[in-house]
């Protein structure tokens, strides 16, 4: 796995979460997502991080996107972790033949007809924007707190709040004759450390600071290798989300071998 989305409330399927990572049970890497998976409700120790290596059952999604499976919660078995030790050498063995393999224009152009509805781009970041997130509505409220509810085999837990901010990356892709792009992040860790920092005492208005301090200052600073995982919507092919961030070291990246 290597990203996963901040929880989102479906009327058809309760509170869920969209996780995306590569496959590795083929004869090339390939990406694949995951929907829906009620991650809070999960056993303790299936909860999986983001480059956990898993083996579960899955079945294709039928959503029109060849990379959707739904998958079997209960089949999860979690293996080993690829840490980011040693210039994040595990993870670049996972991701060097895919990442920037394509381009935001040229995911965007395809999708429509078929193309591939993930990615993992190079960004020539411009900037990051960062707003209030709305509140719930009425109707998402209402399932987020039966989604939260007591039942037979479950206990009560916190109900879903939604993330605090919501961060726009502006940035440009490699594509010869890119005008730009400007697309919401939907990583989870975006949501989390915000909801972390307002519980540390934090005012909302100095939040957004210390967000792009990480998200942009560091995870896209001059020092790093920056790559951006897309993911578009379903009904709206041509719209690309920024799922995570991938952001090695520069120089790290493995030199391609002759044989």
């Amino acid at each position: 796995m290597t990203v996963k989305a901040y929880p989102n409330p479906s009327q058809s399927r309760g509170e869920t979460v969209c996780v995306a990572g590569v496959r590795l049970d083929g004869p090339q890497r390939s990406w694949i997502r995951l929907f829906p998976i009620s991650f809070r409700a999960l056993e303790h120790d299936d909860q999986f991080e983001k480059y956990r290596v898993l083996d579960l059952d899955v079945r294709p999604a039928g959503d029109g996107r060849a990379e959707s499976f739904h998958p079997s919660p209960s089949s999860i078995e979690l293996h080993e972790f690829l840490s980011s030790s040693q210039g994040w050498k595990a993870r670049w063995a996972l991701l060097a033949d895919l990442a920037g393999e394509t381009t935001s224009c040229r995911l965007a152009a395809n999708a429509a007809g078929g193309g591939p509805s993930l990615g993992m781009v190079k960004p020539l970041v411009d900037g990051l924007d960062i707003t209030p997130t709305p509140p719930f509505t009425a109707e998402q409220r209402r399932v987020v707190e039966e989604a939260a509810a007591p039942d037979l085999f479950s206990s009560q837990r916190s109900i879903l709040e939604p993330a605090p901010f919501t961060l726009y990356y502006r940035y440009r892709c490699v594509e010869v004759g890119c005008r730009g792009h400007r697309q919401s992040s939907v990583d989870w860790e975006a949501g989390q450390l915000a909801r972390k920092l307002l519980e540390q005492g934090r005012s909302e208005s100095e939040i957004p600071s210390l967000l792009r301090t990480k998200f942009l200052d560091q995870m896209c600073g001059p020092d790093r290798d920056t790559y951006f995982y897309l993911g578009n919507l379903a009904k709206h092919p041509r719209s690309f989300m920024v799922l995570g961030v991938f952001w090695p070291p520069s120089g790290s990246r493995p030199l391609p071998t002759l044989f």
